[in-house]
């Protein structure tokens, strides 16, 4: 079933063949939990709304207008689960100033590479941190393109159907993105970006 196309599997989900939705799930739940990840921060609340940006798909499947791409029905699934989550989050009151502990991704293990260099690493992990962090603090129009074009890799037309907007709006974001990026960045990093 795996070489079944994406809109011939879901013709058999929707005639009643309940196992075929896995092969959706497994053939896009790195890449849907991915974009939840960097959109969200955390690794469980990631792997939260990936499940739950599933469950979604499987229940409004005959809603699919199959003249899409899935995988642009997925990711507009998942990225408006993301946010939702977010939204709910923020209304939530957290720890105030214990946060970065809550944020970090978790613990890297050592490299068995021998000529790794932890120095770089060390650089390369806060980086890291910064553009995550840096990502979270966009808004969420901002984000959902950082995350989807440049984070992604996603085209530009793809975005646009994910998000529903024109293309236009797609490359004026992008652009905006990226310069508030950059001067987030510059700010919390100066000379390692």
């Amino acid at each position: 079933m795996d070489s079944l196309s994406d809109q011939a599997i879901v013709e058999r989900v929707i005639a009643g063949d309940v196992e075929a939705f896995s092969v959706l799930v497994e053939r896009y739940q790195d890449r849907v939990y991915s974009a939840v990840l960097n959109y969200v921060s955390d690794p469980d609340d990631a792997v939260d709304i990936t499940q739950e940006a599933f469950v979604k798909a499987y229940s409004k499947l005959s809603s699919f207008d199959s003249a899409s791409a899935l995988y642009t029905w997925l990711y507009r699934i998942a990225i408006n689960t993301a946010i939702d989550h977010l939204r709910k989050r923020k209304s939530r009151r957290t720890e105030s100033l214990d946060d970065d502990k809550y944020t970090e991704v978790g613990y890297e293990p050592m490299s068995r590479d021998p000529s790794a260099d932890p120095d770089r690493m060390l650089i390369k992990s806060e980086q890291q941190r910064a553009l995550r962090k840096a990502i979270s603090s966009l808004s969420d129009k901002l984000r959902s393109v950082a995350v989807l074009h440049d984070v992604e890799g996603l085209s530009q037309e793809e975005v646009a159907q994910i998000l529903k907007v024109p293309i236009g709006t797609v490359k004026s974001r992008v652009s905006r993105a990226r310069a508030e990026l950059r001067r987030i960045l510059d700010s919390q990093l100066g000379e390692l970006v």
